[in-house]
């Protein structure tokens, strides 16, 4: 087990250092932007000083609500590696990775940086990416349990 959790936080952390390598670029690269497959993704800057899909919020209340939902994340996740909960782990992990990197975003220049373009969608980063398979491990291991409890 212990194996199998060192490999999750390793592939994870790779993700992280990516996504910051990334931010980076585009932070310092503005004008640059790449097709990757035309019309349904590419590569560019986008800023986000809101929420999900650039909803405006107070950014005070804003870094309070994140740093509070990342300690308590985080308790989880501790709990989840005492009992070595893989999925939790996997997921949770994920999480706190995705809304670190972003948060460090939020701290440094006040905005959080995505560079991810699928035009029929929006703009997003890697953290994001993260976060959103991170709650999607988290909501199907959940209904997996319940369903498999109720037999």
């Amino acid at each position: 087990m212990l194996k199998k959790i060192f490999i999750v936080n390793i592939s994870v952390f790779v993700l992280f250092i990516v996504d910051r390598l990334m931010k980076l670029y585009f932070w310092q690269n503005p004008e640059s932007s790449r097709d990757f497959i035309i019309g349904f993704l590419s590569f560019r800057l986008e800023t986000n000083s809101g929420i999900a899909f650039g909803l405006p919020v107070n950014q005070t209340l804003l870094l309070i609500a994140i740093v509070i939902i990342l300690l308590v994340v985080i308790k989880r996740l501790l709990a989840a590696y005492a009992y070595n909960d893989l999925m939790t782990v996997i997921s949770l992990t994920l999480v706190v990775a995705g809304a670190f990197s972003n948060l460090i975003d939020r701290l440094r220049f006040g905005l959080v940086i995505d560079y991810i373009d699928v035009p029929f969608f929006t703009v997003f980063n890697l953290a994001d990416v993260m976060i959103s398979i991170g709650v999607a491990i988290l909501i199907l291991d959940t209904a997996f349990e319940r369903s498999k409890s109720q037999f």
